[in-house]
């Protein structure tokens, strides 16, 4: 590619029943007219985490339950938005797809017959410790061209590389993608799980995960019911 994100791959044999691939990625300027496609969203959501229920301040304080206040924030163009991300979005695979692991990747979304590229979001800037514990990976969407929102779909696996669907390590979807803007994506997607002290049975209430192709409930009723109960004792 001349512009924007971009994949090379090149594979060659190397003695009887041996191929050896090398892959890298590349990050170039945006392509003309992007930042048109994204302009319209950008402002609104610029404008939606400069309001009271995104300013820290005001959430933060003593009395009142600022968790609450953000979960009952129910502003008109955030309705709107949210109906777009959930149209907009692939659904999370039921298993991590290794190929994500090396670079970017494409990867088939049989709800919308459209391939999406995926790049890999388990690194040590991600927190998983913090913010997705007992996952192991997590993978991102990516914005095209093809996008209508700034959103990015967020799906997190366990040692298994099996989706999970539900509980505390879920990956919910992104309202804004880092790719975009990373000081965005802190005050409306990281922000609330901080307010809501790291809650995310109350987290999840607003964004739920994705299961859009129907994977297996993981946890199993047991662990998930444990950590329901864990989250309203804390």
């Amino acid at each position: 590619v001349t512009c924007r994100n971009g994949n090379q791959k090149r594979t060659r044999s190397c003695g009887y029943a041996c191929t050896a691939t090398e892959s890298r990625t590349c990050d170039m300027p945006s392509c003309p007219g992007i930042e048109d496609v994204f302009k319209t969203a950008a402002t609104e959501v610029s404008l939606l985490a400069g309001t009271d229920e995104f300013n820290a301040t005001e959430l933060f304080g003593v009395d009142t339950d600022s968790c609450e206040r953000w979960m009952n924030c129910k502003s008109e163009f955030l309705k709107k938005y949210m109906t777009k991300v959930s149209n907009d979005l692939p659904s999370c695979p039921c298993s991590y797809p290794t190929e994500v692991a090396y670079s970017t990747a494409d990867v088939p979304d049989p709800a919308t017959r459209r391939d999406f590229r995926w790049k890999d979001a388990s690194g040590p800037k991600e927190k998983l410790e913090i913010y997705k514990p007992t996952a192991r990976y997590c993978i991102r969407s990516m914005l095209t061209l093809e996008s209508t929102t700034l959103a990015a779909q967020h799906c997190c696996y366990n040692d298994n590389m099996k989706l999970i669907t539900r509980g505390k390590g879920a990956g919910t979807p992104n309202l804004i993608s880092n790719e975009f803007s990373a000081d965005l994506h802190y005050k409306v997607d990281i922000l609330p799980w901080i307010i809501c002290k790291g809650d995310w049975s109350r987290y999840n209430q607003v964004r739920p995960p994705n299961n859009g192709q129907k994977c297996p409930d993981n946890p199993l009723d047991e662990d998930y019911l444990k950590q329901v109960e864990d989250a309203r004792e804390f």
